[in-house]
């Protein structure tokens, strides 16, 4: 119960990439109450510091373990102080869209006990096909390979469905086909999540003037729109050891 600060300011949007993290970000940076801080570094930086390795995970749990509540402490309002620099003015939220901070969900409990977080999720099919047709940097390296990209999504909803179980309450799922369908009323459930009153500037998000360096950028400035969905179906007798890969997620063991 010591741990961290009991903060609300940082949003954290997790996910696998082209999940709509970026979408999401900009929605919610529309109110004007909060604002987009867009892909931070710093909470991996942070798990760096703690033995984050992906060639040995062993030393990120022994460094979390060790953890103490003072450190957390310390983490924390480093983190928040490099945050509202990246930011004008002191709005009530900031969002941080790194994806892959969906492996660190436990850290950002530890060190924000109070904050929100956004999941992300989207077809799985057509996330891992964009991500497939997408060049990523070197760090990205399972999204070349359709057998590797499809077992490297079903860990990312392994875990996530760990993080889902465990904190319920603090993470929010954000479905890319569901905002589709009914625009208004996922994203007053986004706000509500954030902890925000609702204002329509979220559903104009299109005109919302702000920079994106994703390779999103060029669709969040655009309406809503469904021809995302299902665009992998062209494609499926190309793409037999992807499916193969992702297999039934329904029997992902939490």
């Amino acid at each position: 119960a010591s741990f961290g600060v009991a903060d609300e300011t940082p949003v954290f949007i997790v996910g696998m990439p082209r999940s709509g993290t970026t979408l999401t970000e900009q929605i919610i940076s529309s109110h004007p109450q909060a604002e987009g801080a867009g892909e931070l570094r710093k909470l991996a930086a942070i798990a760096r510091e703690l033995g984050h390795n992906p060639r040995n995970f062993g030393l990120y749990a022994e460094g979390l373990s060790k953890l103490t509540a003072q450190d957390s402490q310390r983490l924390a309002k480093d983190y928040l102080t490099f945050m509202r620099r990246q930011v004008p003015g002191a709005p009530l939220r900031i969002t941080d869209k790194m994806p892959h901070n969906f492996e660190h969900v436990g850290l950002i409990t530890l060190l924000f006990p109070k904050a929100r977080i956004i999941f992300c999720r989207r077809d799985a099919i057509d996330n891992c096909m964009s991500c497939y047709m997408n060049a990523f940097s070197e760090a990205h390296s399972y999204n070349d390979d359709f057998a590797i990209l499809g077992r490297y999504y079903r860990a990312h909803e392994k875990l996530m469905r760990h993080w889902l179980k465990l904190l319920p309450h603090s993470i929010h799922e954000n479905r890319y086909e569901a905002l589709v369908v009914d625009q208004e009323g996922e994203s007053r459930k986004l706000i509500s999540h954030v902890g925000l009153p609702w204002d329509d500037a979220c559903l104009r998000f299109m005109d919302t003037e702000r920079s994106v360096t994703t390779i999103s950028r060029w669709q969040v400035r655009q309406p809503i729109y469904s021809t995302s969905v299902k665009r992998w179906k062209p494609y499926e007798k190309h793409i037999g050891p992807l499916i193969a890969a992702l297999g039934d997620l329904a029997d992902v063991a939490d």
